[in-house]
């Protein structure tokens, strides 16, 4: 495999640096995220694994542009999606890059899947509204 073929194979889809959020709360302003790094290339799976509380939802909601604005607020770090960084610039060349391009499963069991519906509708619910 030639080095540039083996470049555009390790080279990040999503790519986020230094991502740092906090929250105002009535006892002062909490620091959920503090410097969360990492990178998914093509093709692969990242897990964020640890502690509860430790931020890997509040990341992971911020990048995808999910958590409420105030309180919380994106103070620093970049998170690029094929070079665009989608924490400033959700529309990418005229679309919402979030559920058509990306997208999050929940860790919630009970939202996760309605129970009162078929799966496989729940499934192309997503498809439908995101194509």
């Amino acid at each position: 495999m030639t080095s540039a073929k083996r470049a555009a194979d390790d080279a990040a889809v999503l790519d986020v640096t230094d991502l740092h959020v906090e929250f105002d709360t009535h006892g002062g302003v909490v620091k959920a995220v503090r410097g969360a790094s990492f990178s998914v290339g093509a093709g692969k799976t990242l897990a964020i694994v640890g502690e509860s509380g430790c931020g890997k939802s509040v990341s992971v909601q911020s990048i995808m542009g999910l958590i409420p604005m105030p309180p919380g607020r994106i103070t620093r770090g970049v998170a690029r999606f094929d070079g665009v960084d989608i924490i400033r610039q959700k529309i990418v060349n005229g679309e919402d890059v979030r559920g058509n391009r990306i997208g999050m499963i929940f860790q919630d069991p009970m939202s996760a899947l309605n129970p009162t519906m078929r799966v496989g509708d729940q499934i192309a619910e997503t498809l439908q509204v995101h194509r």
